[in-house]
């Protein structure tokens, strides 16, 4: 017998008198979906479209009523299983076809494959606790610790899952099904395998992605997190070191507590951070910072576009296109901030930077050296000047001396004893005038006449030449 429509009341007696070892109820419903929710409150649950078989003798249960509208009551009641291989329960106090308020097709209560059960519905079915359910049409699901499979369904397989009233908890989800979910769209074409996460507390997510390490996070196509507490973020982003992180399109990072951000950006030595385009830090506890930048030595910091270290512990601060600006040097801060002697900082060509030995400290001190070196040289100026002066009066004595000694003149001898003769002279030399004055007397000798003869030059300032002498003749 397979009742398609509720039986009447007045031929629930003939129903009952039926022997029920061979019954196998079949019940056609309409479409649509059975819903079970997770929360404390009984679950009230539908099934509007599908077909429950039975496979061996189905037993109705106790104080079956069918075809009656009233609330509480339905044509499957308590105890009843239906579909079932191992007496699963479809749960106390099912309602089937009545039309009271709070009862569905199915009612209150609901068990449907709990424990050991296997349910066979069409779209839309859900299994309860521990169940397996398996829909031959599209979109099954199954509720917590327990598995699904349909040709197109959701699979929320692994674990005990807890959820409370309008949230949704999703353990593993094909690419291919994220469309169907509202606010979430995903197109895999190309062709991957689906995520991995092997190591422990791992999380795979993406086409071909990988999260081999413990406590490893790989998201996007073909991303990989191969250590453990490591994480790539982006498509074929590799985070191959110790606690690493790779973000970014093909960022690689591969040194222990490595950090590559950006395209292609790859951080290969222990510690580095690269950050940028094309950026590469390779050295141990290197750093390089913009498109292009790379810090491949040991300790070295390349900051800028395509700037490149090029020794160990080197900063690198730009190109020879930049300027350099550090409002905060001239402040008072930065002297008050400054302790010690300091120095000046010297440059090359190439731009290396160093401290001189010297600095304002030296600077103060050659000062104070160059004082006392203009004080000696004003002194000798002085001195200078003293023997210039010296000079200047020395020639024009000198030159007064050549006038005086022109202008000395030479009394003629007088003619006779007792007589006097004069003469007189006037000269000039170099710019010195000088004038001159003689004398000679004759003496009263027998037979050699002889004369005193005397003589005076002036050639001015004070400047007077005497002589004096004998003349005579024979």
């Amino acid at each position: 017998m397979r009742p398609s429509t509720l039986v009447p009341a007045h031929a629930r007696a003939a129903w009952l008198a039926v022997p029920r070892w061979w019954i196998t109820p079949t019940i056609p419903l309409t479409a649509g979906l059975l819903i079970c929710t997770a929360q404390t409150t009984p679950v009230q649950a539908q099934l509007l479209r599908g077909t429950l078989d039975t496979t061996k003798s189905g037993i109705l249960g106790t104080g079956v009523t069918l075809g009656t509208t009233a609330p509480g009551t339905g044509i499957l009641g308590t105890g009843l299983n239906v579909g079932t291989t191992s007496g699963g329960v479809l749960g106390t106090g099912l309602v089937v076809g009545t039309t009271g308020p709070g009862d569905g097709l199915l009612g209150t209560g609901l068990n449907l494959g709990t424990a050991s059960g296997t349910g066979t519905g069409g779209t839309g079915t859900t299994g309860g606790n521990g169940g397996n359910v398996t829909g031959g049409g599209t979109g099954g699901t199954a509720g917590s610790g327990a598995a699904a499979s349909a040709n197109q369904g959701l699979y929320i397989v692994t674990g005990t899952i807890t959820q409370s009233q309008g949230q949704t908890v999703i353990t593993d989800l094909r690419l291919s099904q994220l469309s169907s979910i509202t606010g979430v769209a995903a197109n895999n074409t190309s062709g991957l395998a689906a995520p991995i996460a092997v190591g422990a507390d791992a999380l795979a997510v993406g086409a071909g992605s990988s999260a081999a390490g413990s406590a490893s996070t790989a998201v996007g196509t073909g991303a990989s997190a191969a250590n453990t507490g490591s994480v790539a973020l982006g498509f074929a982003a590799s985070a191959q070191g110790l606690g690493g992180t790779a973000i970014g399109t093909a960022s690689a990072a591969s040194g222990a507590g490595s950090t590559a951000l950006g395209f292609v950006a790859g951080a290969t030595g222990t510690g580095s951070t690269a950050i940028g385009a094309a950026a590469s830090a390779a050295g141990n506890n290197s750093v390089a910072l913009g498109n292009g930048a790379a810090a491949n030595q040991a300790n070295t910091i390349a900051i800028g576009a395509n700037v490149k270290t090029t020794q160990a512990n080197q900063v690198a601060i730009g190109n020879s296109a930049n300027t350099y600006r550090l409002a905060g040097v001239a402040s008072q801060a930065s002297a008050a901030a400054q302790s010690g002697a300091t120095a000046f900082v010297t440059t090359d060509a190439s731009g290396n930077l160093a401290a001189s030995a010297y600095g304002p400290s030296t600077i103060a001190g050659l000062g104070n050296r160059i004082d006392s070196v203009q004080g000696q040289v004003n002194a000798l100026e002085a001195k200078t000047d003293s023997v210039q002066r010296y000079a200047i009066q020395t020639r024009k004595e000198a030159r007064q001396g050549v006038a005086m000694a022109i202008a000395m003149a030479t009394a003629p001898m007088p003619s006779a004893p007792g007589k006097t003769t004069w003469a007189t002279n006037g000269a000039t030399y170099r710019g010195e005038w000088a004038g001159g004055l003689a004398v000679a007397h004759r003496l009263p000798t027998c037979c050699v006449p002889i004369a005193v003869t005397a003589g005076m030059a002036y050639g001015g300032d004070n400047a007077v030449g005497v002589r004096a002498g004998l003349a005579g003749e024979f």
